[in-house]
């Protein structure tokens, strides 16, 4: 299918069918190349057309990765080039030399896609110049470095992306067909040297093995097209399946062993990855899934199993899964004294402070000295308040249903060495004040879920 302003408004049509279109406007990211210059000159000759299926205002921005002596021309010749088609262009300046073990690539395009999103404006609608070649090289790449379904879905013609919209108009054409036309109309492009450099897997695949493959299958391009559209249809559907098993299986930020034990084990993974994908936690490589799914659901009843990668650690507790993010295991806070008028620190757990009440907490009259402040030790023993007898710590823990990788850190409270409160979850002792009478109550700032009640409650 040869490329014309015409046949790229039928696919601006088709990539906003179904959604409202966006009326806030439209960015070229131009880089001054062949495919971005075909793209703004058709754009440029639609933008004048009441039916040209291009929400205006048009502008354009060109990103200077200033990893050539050039860059700074090429970027003032872009610009020239957006004003002769009477488009405004804006230039910007990024760092893109890659970190240490960072691809040159994956560092210009985070870089670029960096600026694109903080400088792209509420319901605009951000336009890139890939084609079908490039959707080739996508999903070939993806596929060698092990993608699943998603990286046979390529990319898509319209995603959302920052405070708008990101779209893809020229996924149809081949850089072939954008040559072509951009020759028979007379247009002059940029011409980047680090594209030659085959050190690049982009470039590599580009230059030394997708001729060989096109001069066997020549449609390579347009049948890797069809297939990323498929596979993009199928991961939908697959969403949706996998939405309506969370739903079934999810309270608040837990997960419902009983109601994943019923899915199939694909099912299961596939559920696994909604639900950290929801809490907006990192999916672990495919053994580290696997091992999660199948330690959940084969450990005694009476064990806490616990799975870990990057950033992310798992618990199961009384049927139930919790997941949290963490960077490294929780450093122990220090014990110390505490008194009325002082707020004492439990790191990453948050602050402590006591506020006069009545009734329920510690009496203020008989409080005539500091506190101490501690983690809960291994054993112990506790007398709440109303009760004659002491409680063996763990016990009183676990009939409130404590999250077990929480009680470690509680906070207990002690008076001239009896305990008087555990956190804020009770008090007891010679401290407990009577109904009615003037009180210090604890007030826990920060404070996480601490119990399976909490963690499942409806959040306001």
């Amino acid at each position: 299918m040869s490329f014309s302003p015409e046949r790229l408004q039928a696919a601006l049509e088709s990539a906003f069918a179904g959604i409202a279109k966006p009326t806030a406007g439209s960015c070229v990211a131009f880089s001054g190349g062949l495919d971005s210059t075909v793209l703004l000159a058709g754009l440029a000759g639609l933008a004048g057309r009441s039916d040209g299926g291009l929400p205006r205002p048009l502008r354009a921005i060109h990103v200077d990765h200033g990893l050539h002596g050039d860059a700074a021309q090429w970027a003032e010749r872009s610009a020239s080039v957006a004003r002769s088609f009477g488009i405004d262009c804006e230039i910007v300046r990024v760092d893109a030399r890659p970190g240490v073990g960072e691809s040159p690539e994956a560092a210009a395009r985070a870089a670029r896609y960096g600026v694109l999103a903080e400088r792209l404006r509420p319901g605009e609608v951000l336009l890139t110049a890939h084609h079908a070649d490039d959707q080739l090289e996508t999903v070939l790449l993806q596929w060698l470095r092990g993608g699943g379904l998603r990286s046979l879905a390529g990319m898509q013609p319209l995603a959302a992306f920052a405070c708008g919209w990101h779209a893809r108009p020229l996924l149809g054409f081949t850089r072939g067909e954008l040559r072509d036309w951009a020759r028979a109309t007379g247009l002059e492009w940029l011409e980047d040297p680090s594209n030659l450099d085959t050190r690049l897997d982009r470039n590599y695949l580009r230059l030394e093995v997708l001729p060989a493959l096109r001069s066997r299958w020549p449609a390579a391009a347009r049948t890797v097209g069809r297939v990323a559209a498929q596979a993009a249809e199928a991961l939908e559907l697959d969403t949706e399946a996998a939405a309506a098993d969370l739903a079934a299986a999810r309270e608040e930020g837990t997960l419902s062993l009983p109601a994943m034990r019923v899915l199939a084990p694909s099912r299961q993974r596939r559920l696994l990855r909604a639900w950290l994908r929801a809490a907006g936690l990192p999916i672990p490589a495919a053994a580290t899934l696997e091992a999660l799914r199948h330690d959940v659901l084969t450990a005694a009843a009476d064990r806490v199993p616990r799975v870990r990668w990057p950033g992310v650690v798992v618990h199961r507790y009384r049927e139930r899964l919790y997941a949290s993010a963490v960077a490294t295991d929780p450093r122990p806070w220090s014990p110390g004294g505490w008194q009325p008028g002082q707020t004492f620190d439990l790191g990453w757990l948050g602050r402590l402070e006591l506020r006069p009440a009545q009734g329920e907490g510690l009496s203020r009259a008989r409080l005539t000295g500091p506190l101490d402040v501690a983690p809960r030790p291994s054993g112990g023993s506790f007398r709440p308040a109303g009760s004659g007898h002491h409680r063996p710590l763990r016990k009183w823990l676990q009939e409130r249903g404590v999250l077990p990788w929480m009680r470690s850190h509680l906070p207990v409270v002690a008076f001239d060495g009896e305990v008087v409160a555990i956190g804020d979850l009770g008090y007891g002792g010679r401290l407990a004040a009577a109904p009615g009478e003037d009180s210090w109550r604890i007030a826990w700032h920060g404070r996480p879920p601490l119990t399976e009640a909490e963690a499942i409650a409806p959040r306001g």
